[in-house]
Order: C-alpha cells, then sequence, then structure tokens
C-alpha cells in the first residue's frame, strides 16, 4: 500500500528544511544558501559581500567605469620637445665660415667658402656626458638639441671661425616607448615630437590577437593598468598618449563571461568588441528559465577593486579583500519592475559570473516527486 499524499508531503516538508535539499540534484545553491553564507553572525566562514542592487548600487558601479588607462595615468601629452636620455647615440656636426680655423686649415686667401666637419656618432654615457675635440665634456642628459649645440658653439668660440653646431638623434631610447607580447614588431618605438597616442603605437607594432581577446597593460613609473583593447578602441578617452619610457604588453586573454543556473542556456559567452549589459547576458544565454528561476535570485558573482567596494559598503564595512581583489555579490530581485532597467545600465565585467537559481517551490516539487517515485518502487519491490 502506497503512503497518502498528506503523509508523504508532511514528511517531505520536514526532511527539505532538515536537509537543506543537499540529496536533491540542482543547478547550484539555493538565493538562501547565497544569503545566509555572506553574514558572519550566521557563517563565521563568510568570504564575500552580499548586495541587494539599487539605483544607488547602478549609480556607483557606473560612475567607477572599470580599469581606465586615464583614470591611472590622465590624458597629458608629453612635453613637446625632444631631451636626451643615457643610451642616445649623436651625430654632431661643425661648419666654420672660412678656412684657417681649428678645424680647416690652410691659407684664408686661396681657399673660401664654409667648412664643415662631422664628427663620430657619440652615445650619451651612463654619466650622462659626450666628448668635443678641443672643448671638452659637455653633459648632454636632459638637454635638447638646440642647447647642446649653443654651448658647443660657445665653448668653440675664439678658437674656431664663427662656429656654428648642428645636433641630431641618430638612435634615441629615451625619447621610445617598448612594445612587447601578441605583436608582430617587439621591441622599442621612437616617438614623434607631436606626441603618440596608444592605438598608434600599437598600430606600428601589428597587433596579433584579435580584438575582443586582446588585453592592453601600460607600465609607467612603476605604476601598471591593465584594460581590454576593445575599451581602448570604444572609449577615445581611453586612446591616451604615450610617453617616453612606458612598456605596453598586448595580452592574449579573452573577454568572458559565464552564466549558470536556471536559464535557457547556461555556459561561457564572449563579450564581443562592445560593451555587453547584464540584459543582453541573460538574453544570450536564453533568459530566465519559467519553469525553474528564482525570480528573486539573480545573482552576480565579481571581485571588485577595494576603492569601489568601500564605496559600496561604507566606511565601517571590513574589507574582505583578496589577490583578485573584494570578492562581491550583487542581488537582483525581478520582482521590482527597476531591475529591468538597471540590468540594461550594468555592464558585464571580463570573468563575471552570472547565476539564476532554482526557485525554493521548484526544489520542493523535485523532492516530492522523488520521494514519490521512490515510494513507487518500494511498494512494487513488496508486491513480488
Amino acid at each position: 500500500m502506497l503512503p497518502c499524499k498528506s503523509t508523504l508531503i508532511a514528511f517531505g516538508t520536514a526532511l527539505f528544511f532538515v536537509s537543506g535539499c543537499a540529496i536533491l540534484p540542482g543547478n547550484g545553491p539555493s538565493a538562501a544558501a547565497i544569503v545566509r553564507a555572506s553574514k558572519p553572525e550566521q557563517n563565521a566562514a563568510a568570504t564575500y559581500h552580499l548586495i541587494d542592487v539599487s539605483e544607488q548600487t547602478v549609480a556607483t558601479l557606473m560612475s567607477d567605469g572599470g580599469p581606465s588607462l586615464r583614470s591611472s595615468f590622465g590624458q597629458n601629452a608629453p612635453a613637446p620637445r625632444q631631451v636626451f636620455a643615457v643610451g642616445d647615440t649623436l651625430a654632431i656636426s661643425l661648419f666654420e665660415s672660412a678656412s684657417g680655423g681649428l678645424f680647416f686649415g690652410g691659407d684664408p686667401g686661396v681657399s673660401t667658402g664654409a667648412r664643415q666637419i662631422a664628427f663620430p656618432n657619440q652615445t650619451i654615457g651612463e654619466d650622462g656626458k659626450i666628448t668635443i675635440p678641443y672643448a671638452g665634456a659637455f653633459r648632454a642628459v636632459g638637454r635638447t638639441p638646440a642647447a647642446l649645440a649653443a654651448e658647443i658653439e660657445d665653448k668653440l668660440d675664439g678658437r674656431a671661425i664663427e662656429p656654428q653646431a648642428v645636433v641630431s638623434v641618430v638612435e634615441s631610447t629615451g625619447n621610445s616607448a617598448t612594445v612587447m607580447g601578441e605583436v608582430s614588431n617587439s621591441g622599442r618605438i621612437k616617438l614623434s615630437l607631436g606626441g603618440e597616442k596608444i592605438l598608434s603605437v600599437l598600430a606600428d607594432a601589428g597587433i596579433k590577437a584579435a580584438e575582443n581577446e586582446a588585453v592592453v597593460r601600460l607600465v609607467r613609473r612603476g605604476q601598471l593598468q591593465t584594460v581590454a583593447l576593445s575599451t581602448i578602441i570604444n572609449k577615445p578617452s581611453e586612446n591616451i598618449y604615450v610617453f617616453p619610457g612606458d612598456t605596453i604588453f598586448v595580452l592574449k586573454d579573452p573577454q568572458v563571461f559565464n552564466v549558470m543556473g536556471a536559464v535557457g542556456k547556461p555556459g561561457q559567452y564572449d563579450i564581443g568588441v562592445k560593451t555587453q549589459s547584464f540584459a543582453g547576458a541573460l538574453s544570450l544565454a536564453g533568459g530566465l528559465s519559467d519553469s525553474m528561476a528564482d525570480k528573486g535570485g539573480i545573482f552576480v558573482f565579481r571581485f571588485e577593486p577595494p576603492e569601489v567596494a568601500r564605496r559600496l559598503l561604507g566606511p565601517e564595512v571590513v574589507l574582505k579583500e583578496t589577490p583578485a581583489g573584494v570578492p562581491m555579490v550583487y542581488r537582483i530581485h525581478f520582482s521590482d519592475p527597476n531591475a529591468f532597467f538597471w540590468l540594461q545600465q550594468l555592464q558585464v565585467h571580463s570573468n563575471d559570473t552570472i547565476y539564476v537559481s532554482n526557485a525554493v517551490a521548484k526544489e520542493f516539487d523535485k523532492f516530492v516527486s522523488l520521494l514519490t517515485r521512490g515510494a513507487v518502487a518500494s511498494a512494487r519491490l513488496s508486491n513480488l
């Protein structure tokens, strides 16, 4: 004889709440489990912060905008002048107005016209100096070609006949940037006096990685920032000027996000070359499952920079910082009509995980179904 339905439901309800549905197949943790695990008073090992998305949350996240070259380094152009650095190779020529001077002998009455001599190329040494015959050592580091030429002329005045010096750069290390990684031409790239922006430097180097897979890491004076190449392309303000001495790495890091749980098509998706909203991300994944999804259990798992987490959580909260950032979980309630507008505004970041939990009623239905099938099987065995 099979147990009556009321007995099954009573027993199933008790076991459901006692066991937390640990024995049931499912797509992941319940919304209640995610919320409970975020509260230190209920879980001493809580390792993440949970925030219910609101208008203020959206405004804070939109004002952040994610990793930014402009925020880290500014957009100012480098000084429009060329100065020498250690390792630069210089070409120096000297002109005298007539023969009979320091570098051009002979009878001035026999030979007329200006005379020119080109000194051997000189590389600026570690002491920052170069040497000119009969004039001595000159400090070249940090000086412009015109300033160095004027000092050479001054030192030779009275020994050479109306000396005129011309100084130019044959090879520069100080006025160049280094590009490495997923490029066709890695190495130093000379910067023009007018200034070069990062996309023009990368164009000269030749990017090998696909646009939606490449990230750009800029290192300047001990500070670094990494952004997606697509961000630089789609936001002109991110196409900042490159400074002498900058190092640019082009790395292959596909920009993807994950959608899990009660959705039509769980899986990993490319963000693409343009920004992706959470509304678009859920659409790509086939939307919420009508028969399974918990409309109040849509979560986004993400690591945030400490400064962003601080603005979201307030000064009184102790941040749970990790090397990857502060683990944050955002919960969105579809019962609030504003959620649809927020999903259109919020942008997906690379490596975000969007999780849609199962509705509690659906978990209970699965449990009752499982229990009923077990009872039926038991009854059949007893009749054998």
